[in-house]
């Protein structure tokens, strides 16, 4: 299945389950207001508290040559948010994580007319670049938070929820 026709859980307003949509389908549930979807987002920080942020290809058809957490996406049907963040953090970074080395950080409900996902946001502790995937992402920066929200607050490109 191509991952835009990934099957994606849809939730009502409290993060249950109501049915299921195509990602391809995905933007009905924006424009439609037919429930939520869910996201698992990663940020890597390394021991002196800078975290890894990658830029998005150029490829990317949401926010591309955008700055992007460590690791992010969909979660998937029947998967948890940890499970999601897994395999996102296997395909875009190559890092085999475990379940313990997570640190949820915020579950954030959906916010204003978009986007309409809930959002759980981990960490998880590495001074290790990743090996990561080249068609996700084509550099990085080791940035404070401050730095990278410096950065946000001059309108540098980024994903749109990295402002949220």
């Amino acid at each position: 299945m191509a991952e835009e026709d990934e099957l994606l859980d849809l939730v009502d307003e409290n993060d249950q389950v109501i049915g299921t949509i195509l990602r391809s389908k995905s933007m009905l549930v924006h424009r439609e207001g037919r429930g939520y979807l869910r996201a698992a987002e990663l940020f890597i920080r390394n021991t002196d508290g800078q975290l890894w942020i990658p830029r998005r290809s150029m490829k990317k058809s949401i926010a591309p040559g955008g700055l992007d957490y460590s690791a992010s996406g969909h979660v998937a049907s029947g998967e948890s948010y940890e499970e999601a963040l897994r395999r996102e953090v296997k395909e875009e970074l190559n890092l085999d994580i475990k379940w313990e080395s997570l640190k949820l950080i915020h579950k954030f409900p959906p916010v204003g007319d978009e986007p309409k996902f809930f959002r759980a946001v981990y960490i998880y502790e590495s001074d290790e670049v990743p090996d990561f995937n080249r068609d996700d992402f084509t550099e990085y920066y080791w940035l404070t938070p401050e730095e990278l929200l410096t950065k946000l607050e001059a309108s540098e490109l980024a994903k749109r929820s990295l402002n949220c």
